[in-house]
C-alpha cells in the first residue's frame, strides 16, 4: 500500500511497487540502462534492468516494513526518503533518482543510515548478492561483514551514551 504521499509524481509507481514488494512492478519503473550506485561500497554498480531486477529480488527478500515518507522533486530529479527494517533493524535511506525523458529512472544514488543499519543490511544483503556468484563468495562477504554489523549494533548504545552533548 502506498504510503499517504503524492501519488501524481514521476516516482510515485516506484514507490508503490517498492512498498509492496513487487520486483516486476519495480523494474517496469526503471530505464533499460539503469545505473543504481550501491550504499555500501563505491567499488561497484548495479546496471541495466536485468542487475537491477537480481537486486531488488534480494532486497525486498531482506527489508522489512518499507514505507516511503517523503518525495520532492521535479521531473527529471527527485529525492525519496523511506524507512524500513532489516532483521528488527531501523534503518532510513534516502535516494537521489534522475528520470529520463520518458519519466523512467535511469539512476538512483542510495544513501542508508543509521550506521547499525546499514552494517545490517550489508550483513544481510551482501550474501545474498555474492551467492549468485557463487556460495564461496557469500560466505567470504558474511565473515567480513557480521563481526562489523555486531560491533556497531552492540556499540552503538555506549557509543552514543559517551559521545552525547
Amino acid at each position: 500500500m502506498l504510503s499517504e504521499l503524492d501519488a501524481d509524481t514521476p516516482t510515485a509507481a516506484y514507490r508503490a511497487a517498492a512498498e509492496a514488494g513487487d520486483v516486476e512492478a519495480a523494474v517496469a519503473c526503471v530505464a533499460p540502462d539503469v545505473t543504481l550506485k550501491s550504499p555500501i561500497t563505491d567499488s561497484f554498480a548495479f546496471h541495466g534492468r536485468d542487475q537491477f531486477r537480481v537486486l531488488m529480488e534480494d532486497v525486498f527478500a531482506v527489508l522489512e516494513d518499507r514505507r516511503y515518507v517523503a518525495d520532492v522533486g521535479d521531473d527529471r530529479t527527485r529525492m525519496l526518503k523511506g524507512t524500513g527494517r532489516v532483521n528488527g533493524i531501523a534503518i532510513e535511506e534516502a535516494f537521489l533518482v534522475t528520470l529520463n525523458g520518458d519519466g523512467l529512472i535511469e539512476r538512483v544514488e542510495l544513501f542508508v543510515r543509521p550506521l547499525p543499519g546499514l552494517t545490517a543490511l550489508a550483513a544481510a544483503l551482501g550474501p545474498r548478492v555474492a551467492r549468485r556468484r557463487s556460495r564461496s563468495r557469500a560466505i567470504a562477504v558474511a565473515a567480513m561483514i557480521k563481526p562489523l554489523a555486531f560491533m556497531t549494533r552492540s556499540g552503538e548504545g555506549i557509543g552514543a551514551r559517551l559521545a552525547r552533548p
